[in-house]
């Protein structure tokens, strides 16, 4: 590949590692404030969450601290970025696989939630795909 076309995806990844540094931000903060919002329901009516809401919860902590995570190392290309993209890569496909059963669907609106993360997963295996290439390339430090 050529170097001018090199140096572009270099940018591109730094560009793409701060999204994934302010999109991880957002998934803690989400995580966080659904944790709140599932104790003071589970106070409300009385009944504990159910174990599988649980598990969903954590799920949203460790993928919002391993996009976090990615991207802090994606954007000044560490080598390291390989290691943290496959890891979230593997992480999202589990819970995907696991969520598939556990928590399918049941309205319009956790279809289109599951579409979307689904998507994210899509996108976020393509660009593990660009941090492979850069790091094949000698791209990465």
């Amino acid at each position: 590949m050529a170097d001018g076309a090199l140096d572009i995806l270099c940018w591109i990844a730094r560009g793409v590692g701060l999204f994934y540094v302010v999109g991880g931000l957002l998934t803690l903060r989400a995580a966080h404030t659904n944790s709140f919002l599932d104790k003071a329901l589970a106070a409300i009516d009385g009944e504990p969450t159910s174990a599988a809401e649980r598990l969903r919860g954590w799920t949203l902590w460790i993928g919002g601290a391993l996009t976090t995570l990615a991207g802090l190392l994606l954007a000044p290309l560490l080598k390291a970025a390989v290691a943290a993209f496959l890891l979230n890569a593997a992480w999202q496909a589990a819970y995907l696989a696991w969520a598939s059963k556990a928590l399918p669907p049941t309205d319009d609106a956790d279809r289109l939630g599951r579409r979307r993360t689904t998507n994210a997963f899509v996108v976020w295996l393509v660009m593990t795909g660009l941090v492979l290439l850069l790091f094949e390339q000698g791209r990465l430090t």
